[in-house]
């Protein structure tokens, strides 16, 4: 059940995000060996001129600077070795989509605890 929260510029007219998003889909999945249909991507566009770095601030997404930022929203109990490979996945799909320079992207995992979520019609390990 992992969640991909993807914040980021307006991508050039050639970029699919339909596309981007299964590619992100597949990849999270094949590296949690978990059907496809168990992980989702929330897509933001960020509004141009509002993401800055180095007091740089780009209508369209560059290919070397202003990476996209990833939260990845997973339940507990990964192992160091997975998360790892996930986070790689992603960026690397990202870079592989989008067009970007190798290395932009900016991708983090946020664990859920028992508890703390709900879904499916009830809380997890509560």
């Amino acid at each position: 059940m992992p969640l991909l929260d993807v914040a980021a510029l307006p991508q050039p007219d050639h970029v699919d995000l339909g596309t981007v998003e299964a590619a992100l889909i597949q990849a999270v999945a094949a590296e949690l060996d978990e059907e496809p249909s168990g992980t989702w991507v929330v897509w933001r566009a960020l509004e141009p001129g509002r993401y800055a770095e180095s007091g740089n601030a780009p209508a369209l997404q560059p290919a070397s600077t202003h990476p996209p930022l990833v939260r990845v929203i997973a339940y507990e109990g990964r192992s160091p070795e997975i998360v790892a490979r996930v986070l790689v996945a992603v960026a690397e799909t990202l870079v592989r989509e989008l067009g970007l320079a190798a290395g932009n992207a900016f991708v983090m995992w946020d664990e859920l605890h028992a508890g703390r979520v709900y879904t499916g019609g009830r809380v997890l390990g509560a």
